[in-house]
C-alpha cells in the first residue's frame, strides 16, 4: 500500500511539473526561442538562428507529452525513461549555470516563474529523484487503453500543445506574463542609470565575424548577423528584469525624451526584417498617417477629442541602414504622393510619417513578441497590445478613446485567468480520460477473456 501511494505520489508531482513547463513555454514560442539562444550562446558560443523557434517549441511537445503520458500511464515505459534523461540533462545544465552564472534565468516554466540557477538545480535534483523512482518501478505500470488508442491519445495531445504554439505565434500569447506586459510603468522599478549596456552588432564576411558599435558600422560587403548588448555597469539581478532602453540612429539614449510625451505613444517593433512583409509596411504607413498627419481625414476623425492624436514610432532592433531598407517602400510610396505634412526622424529619414528609435534585440522581441506588432504606451504605462495580424487603425483609435487603466487591469486578469483555467482544465481531463479509460480498459479485456474462456 506504501510503495503504491508513493508511486502515484511521484506520478502526479512529476507529470502535473512538466505539464505546466511544457504549457507555458508553449504558450509564448517566441520567448522560448529567446532562452534556447541564450542558453546555446552561453554552452556553445554560436547562434541557432531561426531554428531556435523550432527547437524550442519541439522541447515544449516533448515535455508536455511526458508529463501527460506519466500522468495518465501511457506508454508509460517509455515516458519514464524521457523524464529521467531529461531531468538528468537539465540537472546538469542548472548546475553549471549555478557555478559559472551564464545564465541568470533557467527559464523552466516561461514568464510565469523565474527561478536562479541554484533553486532550479535543488527543483531538478527533486525531479530526478522522483523520475529515478518512477523509472525504477515502470514494469509495475498497469495501461489504460489499447496501443491504438495510447497512440491516439498522443496525437491528440501533441495537436493540443501545437496548435496553442502556432496560435501565439500568429497573434500574441493569450498570457502575458514578461517584463514588459500590460501595466508595466516604464519609469519605475529599475532605472535605467542603475544599469548600463554596451551594445554590438556582429557582422560577417568570406567567413569571418566581426564586432561593430552604432558609431563604427562596416559597408554593405558585410552581412548582419545579429545584435548583443552586455551588462558594463550595474547588477545581473537588476539587469535581468530589462530596463527599457530606446537610443536614436545616433546611439544617443532618447528614453526619458520620448516616454515623457503627454500623447499616447504607439510602438510598432521591427526585430526580423525578412519576416517584414509588404502589408505589413503598408498597414503601418495608414497608421502613421492616420495618428501623425495632422490634416488627414482618417479613422480617428470620427473623434473630436484631441487627446486622441499619439505619436507613432518603429521600435527597431536593426541597424539604421537596414531598417531604413525595410522602411524605403514606404518612403518611396509617400515621395511619389506629394505629401507634405511628414517629418523627418532621428536619423535623418525623410519622408516617413513617424518617427524611428532603437533598442536591443530581446528587449524588443520581449517589448512585443510579435515582429511588426504594435504597443500602445500612455505617460510611460503599457496599455495595450496587438500582434502584426491583429492591430488596426480602429482598434488602436478605439484603445486610445477608453481608459487606460481599465484595459490594463482587464489584460491582466485574462491572462492570469488564462493560465489558471487552461492547466486546470488539461490536468483535470487527463485524470477524468485516465479514470474513464482504464474503467473501459478493464471491461473490454474482462469481457474478450471471458469470450475465450467460453470458445475453448
Amino acid at each position: 500500500m506504501f510503495w503504491k501511494l508513493l508511486r502515484k505520489s511521484a506520478r502526479y508531482l512529476v507529470g502535473i511539473v512538466f505539464i505546466a513547463s511544457g504549457f507555458l513555454k508553449g504558450v509564448d514560442p517566441i520567448g522560448t526561442s529567446l532562452k534556447v539562444k541564450e542558453y546555446f550562446h552561453a554552452f556553445l558560443g554560436m547562434d541557432p538562428g531561426h531554428w531556435a523557434l523550432w527547437l524550442g517549441i519541439a522541447l515544449c511537445v516533448v515535455e508536455f507529452l511526458t508529463g501527460v503520458c506519466i500522468l495518465k500511464v501511457i506508454k508509460f515505459r517509455f515516458f519514464s525513461g524521457v523524464a529521467l534523461l531529461m531531468c538528468l540533462f537539465f540537472a546538469g545544465v542548472t548546475l553549471y549555470s549555478a557555478y559559472t552564472g551564464k545564465v541568470a534565468d533557467c527559464g523552466c516554466f516561461g514568464d510565469v516563474i523565474h527561478l536562479d540557477p541554484w533553486p532550479s538545480f535543488y527543483k531538478n535534483i527533486v525531479l530526478l529523484a522522483l523520475t529515478v523512482f518512477l523509472y525504477s518501478q515502470r514494469r509495475r505500470a498497469r495501461p489504460v487503453a489499447n496501443s491504438f488508442w495510447e497512440w491516439a491519445f498522443l496525437v491528440g495531445y501533441a495537436a493540443l500543445i501545437i496548435g496553442v504554439s502556432v496560435y501565439s505565434m500568429r497573434n500574441l500569447p493569450p498570457a502575458d506574463l514578461s517584463d514588459f506586459r500590460p501595466g508595466r510603468d516604464l519609469f519605475s522599478g529599475d532605472s535605467t542609470s542603475r544599469v548600463k549596456y554596451k551594445t554590438e552588432i556582429l557582422y560577417s564576411k568570406n567567413g569571418v565575424t566581426k564586432k561593430f558599435n552604432l558609431n563604427n558600422l562596416p559597408d554593405t560587403s558585410w552581412t548582419y548577423v545579429e545584435t548583443i548588448s552586455t551588462v558594463v555597469e550595474g547588477s545581473e539581478k537588476v539587469a535581468s528584469k530589462m530596463p527599457f532602453l530606446l537610443k536614436d540612429g545616433y546611439g544617443e539614449d532618447v528614453t526619458q525624451q520620448v516616454l515623457k510625451s503627454e500623447e499616447p505613444l504607439v510602438f510598432v517593433s521591427f526585430y526580423d526584417a525578412a519576416g517584414i512583409t509588404e502589408e505589413d509596411l503598408g498597414k503601418l504607413k495608414n497608421l502613421g498617417d492616420s495618428l501623425n498627419s495632422p490634416g488627414s481625414t482618417g479613422l480617428l476623425d470620427a473623434f473630436s477629442s484631441a487627446n486622441l492624436d499619439a505619436k507613432v514610432y518603429v521600435l527597431s532592433a536593426l541597424t539604421p541602414e537596414e531598417t531604413m531598407a525595410s522602411l524605403k517602400p514606404i518612403s518611396d510610396a509617400i515621395e511619389k504622393e506629394d505629401i507634405s505634412d511628414v517629418f523627418s526622424s532621428s536619423y535623418g529619414e525623410r519622408n516617413l510619417p513617424f518617427r524611428i528609435v532603437y533598442g536591443d534585440f530581446k528587449t524588443i522581441v520581449t517589448f512585443n513578441r510579435s515582429n511588426g506588432g504594435a504597443t500602445y504606451v500612455k505617460q510611460g504605462l503599457i496599455v495595450h497590445k496587438w500582434s502584426a495580424a491583429r492591430y488596426s487603425n480602429k482598434r488602436i483609435a478605439d484603445a486610445i478613446s477608453k481608459n487606460p487603466t481599465a484595459l490594463m487591469a482587464g489584460t491582466e486578469e485574462r491572462s492570469r485567468l488564462f493560465l489558471i483555467v487552461s492547466l486546470a482544465i488539461i490536468v483535470g481531463m487527463v485524470l477524468i480520460v485516465r479514470i474513464i479509460s482504464k474503467a473501459l480498459y478493464k471491461t473490454v479485456k474482462r469481457t474478450v477473456e471471458r469470450i475465450e474462456e467460453i470458445g475453448e
